[in-house]
């Protein structure tokens, strides 16, 4: 193992993380990470793509602002100091690793903080937990740079710790390393992995870029008009209402009136039920994932947004960019 000088979270870090397959890469090249693909992550080390900024994300930032409460938990349990440290395989440079703490036997210790959701889950579930399963590669791996025997995965929620011992699989290490290699000579060769049509970014090629940029542009034309209309008809209906309140009023206890082309009814709705708080106080031995198994088959739907740029948000290729530089921001809408 070979401790590298850097500080966490600084500009050099990041460009050290960015030349290297980390500890976090590993659920994600073992297709185990909810949160991003293999693709994404090659468009982010080749510099086909910007990384996401997760600084803003309460999750992250959660995890951040208690990570020195968390460090301080398990050192006063286990009367030890814990090192942060950021690490490189000696036999495998390419293997690095952030390192929460590093113990004075050399063992890594992970530290996350979860929500209360996910800490009673762990408490509950322990190594079946999702979070366990989630972060366990992540150990193995920090075993495969640093040559330990044994990792630690904490858990830290308000003052208090679920923490647990991972010894070596040589199983998975080998897999990890063994996807690494592969991933690594595709970010080298600039080939892209396979896409997950369901979680990867669709971006035309070819014939399609015409195509695309076409439709986009009437697309586009047609959204700025609408809005103007919307903005228009929201303005119209602030001026109406006060003259159903004016009826309403007059009303008094009716329920329905019908007169001079206005037919106006009352009526009430009954409440949502919070179906997740009923299963928590009424089905003690339901869990919110067993009405998975009562849901009616899903249905696609379409959600668009018209961004007030035309260059993606994240993707930097200067090939994908070309075709998009001569094009406006914004478009001129007129009304026919």
């Amino acid at each position: 193992m070979k401790i590298v000088n850097l500080s966490q979270r600084e500009e050099d870090w990041l460009d050290w993380r960015r030349k290297g397959v980390t500890a976090t890469d590993a659920a994600i090249l073992l297709n185990r990470s909810p949160y991003k693909t293999r693709w994404r992550l090659w468009a982010e080390k080749t510099g086909y793509a910007r990384e996401v900024d997760l600084s803003l994300n309460p999750l992250v930032r959660r995890g951040i602002e208690n990570e020195d409460a968390a460090r301080r938990a398990f050192e006063e349990k286990y009367d030890d100091m814990l090192l942060p440290a950021c690490v490189e395989s000696v036999q495998y440079p390419l293997m690095r690793a952030s390192l929460d703490g590093l113990r004075d036997n050399g063992e890594p210790v992970e530290l996350k903080s979860p929500s209360a959701t996910v800490w009673e889950d762990v408490c509950a579930e322990k190594a079946n937990s999702k979070a366990y399963q989630l972060y366990y590669p992540q150990v193995q791996h920090q075993l495969l740079v640093t040559g330990a025997k044994q990792g630690w995965l904490v858990f830290y929620f308000e003052g208090q710790i679920q923490e647990f011992p991972i010894l070596r699989d040589e199983a998975m290490i080998q897999e990890i390393l063994a996807e690494a290699k592969k991933f690594w000579q595709q970010v080298v060769d600039k080939k892209e992995p396979d896409k997950d049509p369901e979680r990867d970014l669709y971006i035309p090629q070819g014939e399609e870029v015409n195509r695309w940029i076409a439709a986009a542009e009437e697309y586009r034309l047609y959204d700025a008009e609408i809005q103007e209309l919307k903005q228009r008809l929201s303005e119209l209906q602030e001026r109406q209402k006060p003259h159903l309140d004016t009826m309403k009023s007059l009303m008094g206890e009716y329920f329905h009136a019908d007169y001079c082309g206005v037919m106006v009814t009352r009526y009430k709705a009954a409440g949502r039920v919070d179906y997740k708080k009923l299963l928590a106080d009424k089905a003690s031995g339901v869990k919110p994932e067993d009405v998975d198994q009562y849901r009616e088959k899903s249905s696609e739907r379409c959600r668009v947004t018209v961004t007030g740029s035309v260059k993606p948000r994240y993707i930097v290729d200067e090939d994908v960019l070309a075709p998009l530089d001569d094009l406006p921001e914004e478009v001129e809408t007129f009304y026919w």
